[in-house]
């Protein structure tokens, strides 16, 4: 909720590439996206199919601290793309989430959809030892097919947790378990403002994961009693730190809904 190579050439080689190089690096550094401080910057990627949203919603939950997400390339509909943070007090808050937010195929019903593939290979590159954060997709569901996550026409809020560090626990109580492609998670279950939160999360942090998120809504309506009639209105995958530092480096991102 709104909550990672270096390779040495022989000095010859290197000198006979001294200057495809540096054009190389020259034309990557024009693709990087801007650097997001503001406390809702965002910028659309790949001609609008993704917006980088730094969203930091909980701030003011927090003494001091800061977030700033950059989008470093792009190749077909994957993003490369890092935020390094650092966030003091309030630790039982969640004060930002930055994150991609998928523009592209939302606003249709559960039962319209076939399949959301998506693939998401990360790492922490750095993380402080008090780290309390998590890392997830969140997706949200309506009734009315132009609504947005976190709003009035919002009533479901879906999470899937790849990642709990520092005890982050998420919204509600544990009902149970629910066995989803193959994994085992710990489903829980809450309220928050006017909406059913409902959050899947991994037995172990899951770093490169490649899958299939219609099997959560479908085992949702199978067994939570989800309608299928409800409306998938935004796809988000982000982090959600609570307290201390970290920079989250996401080598590759997509999704789709087919």
């Amino acid at each position: 909720m709104k909550f990672i190579a270096a390779f040495f050439a022989l000095a010859a080689a290197t000198a006979v590439l001294a200057s495809p190089v540096a054009e190389s690096e020259e034309r990557s550094l024009t693709k990087r996206g801007a650097v997001l401080t503001g406390q809702f910057a965002s910028e659309s990627e790949l001609s609008g199919r993704f917006v980088l949203e730094n969203n930091l919603w909980g701030q003011s939950a927090a003494t001091s601290g800061s977030q700033s997400p950059q989008v470093t390339a792009t190749s077909g509909n994957s993003v490369t793309w890092h935020t390094t943070y650092t966030w003091a007090g309030g630790p039982f808050n969640v004060k930002s989430y930055a994150n991609l937010d998928l523009r592209v195929g939302v606003g249709k019903s559960l039962s319209a959809i076939g399949s959301i593939p998506t693939k998401w290979a990360w790492t922490y590159s750095s993380a402080s030892s008090n780290l309390v954060a998590d890392v997830s997709y969140d997706l949200w569901l309506s009734n009315v097919a132009g609504g947005t996550g976190a709003s009035s026409s919002s009533t479901f809020e879906i999470m899937i947790w790849l990642s709990t560090r520092g005890g982050a626990a998420p919204a509600g109580s544990q009902i149970g378990t629910a066995n989803v492609n193959g994994v085992t998670w710990r489903l829980f279950k809450g309220t928050v403002q006017t909406w059913t939160i409902f959050s899947f999360v991994a037995p172990n942090e899951i770093t490169n994961f490649n899958a299939d998120l219609k099997p959560f809504f479908t085992f949702l309506t199978q067994n939570q009693g989800v309608p299928a009639s409800q409306v998938l209105v935004q796809a988000q995958a982000g982090t959600e730190p609570f307290v201390g530092s970290a920079t989250l480096t996401t080598t590759s991102y997509s999704m789709s809904i087919n």
